[in-house]
């Protein structure tokens, strides 16, 4: 990607910080904090605006036959892998509550917080971050057992399923349709003691978590083509670092959330104002990443497809995984997940997708900042602000209002794009769309035990 921005360098957009922040020689703030600052600064402005969109072009050996489900962290050229570690965000956190750095992987820290504490504080965030978002998705393939298939069950780093098809022994697939057991005997009495090839639906009212019963159960073996949310890998930000395995522009979300925790805890670390802070952003990040979208268009071959949804394949063309042949359907499953249909039936077909790639972090002092110069005094004033929140207090409050300058330039970029880009509500509404016809969670609160 060719740089847009070329009149401020990270060197000299660390310096105007320290500047702002009266700490010229980088006594109290050093180079390294000071970028973390900077990096999360423009992953958040990215959340918030969907600013940075480029064409991703699969490699050309990139669709295999046979194989419908593209993780789209995992293609060759990514525009949106994984590169944030526990490591990164450790170092960060360690920074906003004046601990010491880890050296040599060694913590020495103080009595206010244990090393087991920072790691378990972000693991919880992490996968609070995957359940409540569903953002990240899996497409895997598991054995379903010998007939009669009446339940299944998954492993535990299954967080939900989000589709199920039947694989027979002749590779036929079947979707099943999600449906429950009041639901299945209104329509066909009897369905548990009738076992058939194949089975239509399957249920969750009736069996303990990380289980679904098969409606109704299949007379033959098979597998089960399944997309989930999955939990995530376990950290070790002790350690070399282990990816966090949610988008890089979200990350300060799972930041924000270990800070709650570690601030709330009873002890000398409690600090209820700044936890209070850290959870109003967690939630923040949480509200941000139910409406973030990655794929804005989709081309095979050169020709542009209006992106579909996995449940419109399901609905319209019924079983689609056994049609195999030319694809001429991108379908959006989730943030990181499309499938094709047809089914590829040979490797090479072209595929390139427009996304809202990750945010451009400056990594050396020469680096160009990606970031207008009519918004750069607000990003400033954010980087600021996160800069203070070690400092706590009143130095920290005082703050507040230019992080509150940074939201609402945010809001009137995307005003402006409203105006400028005719189908911006379509364009930036492709991912949700799969959210919307199959639902994840209801819309309205619920009462504890539904």
């Amino acid at each position: 990607m060719a740089n847009p921005y070329s009149y401020l360098t990270l060197a000299q957009l660390q310096t105007a910080l320290l500047n702002r922040l009266g700490d010229p020689s980088g006594t109290y703030w050093v180079t390294a904090e000071i970028n973390l600052y900077i990096t999360e600064a423009l992953r958040t402005w990215n959340c918030m605006t969907q600013c940075w969109r480029d064409r991703m072009t699969f490699p050309a050996s990139s669709t295999a036959p046979g194989n419908p489900w593209y993780d789209l962290t995992q293609q060759a050229g990514s525009l949106i892998p994984y590169t944030v570690t526990d490591a990164i965000l450790l170092s960060e956190i360690l920074y906003h509550v004046l601990e010491p750095q880890v050296s040599g992987g060694n913590y020495v820290g103080t009595d206010m917080f244990l090393a087991d504490d920072f790691t378990k504080a972000l693991e919880r965030r992490r996968n609070q971050f995957l359940l409540e978002t569903g953002m990240v998705l899996q497409a895997s393939i598991i054995n379903a057992g010998s007939p009669p298939i009446a339940k299944v069950t998954f492993g535990d780093t299954v967080i939900d399923i989000r589709r199920l098809a039947f694989i027979d022994s002749n590779s036929v697939y079947t979707t099943l349709w999600r449906t429950d057991e009041w639901r299945a005997s209104a329509f066909s009495r009897g369905w548990e003691n009738n076992p058939s090839n194949p089975p239509q639906a399957y249920a969750t009212s009736s069996v303990p978590p990380l289980n679904v019963r098969i409606v109704p159960p299949s007379s033959v073996s098979g597998r089960l083509d399944i997309v989930y949310t999955p939990t995530g890998s376990t950290l070790a930000p002790f350690g070399s670092g282990v990816a966090l395995g949610i988008p890089d522009d979200f990350t300060w979300v799972v930041k924000w959330g270990a800070l709650a925790d570690l601030l709330g805890k009873t002890g000398q670390s409690m600090d209820r104002k700044r936890a209070d802070y850290c959870e109003a952003r967690f939630k923040e990040g949480i509200a941000i990443a139910r409406q973030f979208n990655s794929v804005v268009g989709a081309y095979i071959n050169g020709v542009f497809k209006y992106p579909s949804t996995v449940k419109a394949l399901d609905s319209y063309r019924q079983n689609w995984q056994n049609v195999s042949g030319a694809p001429d359907v991108v379908a959006v499953m989730g943030w990181n997940l499309i499938a094709l249909s047809n089914v590829p039936d040979s490797a090479g077909y072209g595929i390139m997708l427009d996304v809202v790639e990750n945010a451009p972090v400056p990594q050396l002092s020469t680096d160009l900042i990606q970031m207008s110069r009519e918004e750069l005094d607000s990003a400033l004033g954010y980087m600021q602000h996160l800069a203070a929140f070690k400092q706590a207090g009143e130095e920290f409050d005082q703050t507040i209002p230019l992080y509150q300058n940074f939201v609402q330039l945010a809001m009137t970029r995307n005003e402006r794009l409203r105006a400028a880009i005719p189908s911006l509500s379509p364009i930036k509404d492709v991912a949700a769309k799969e959210e919307s016809v199959n639902a994840r969670r209801t819309a309205e609160p619920q009462a504890v035990g539904g």
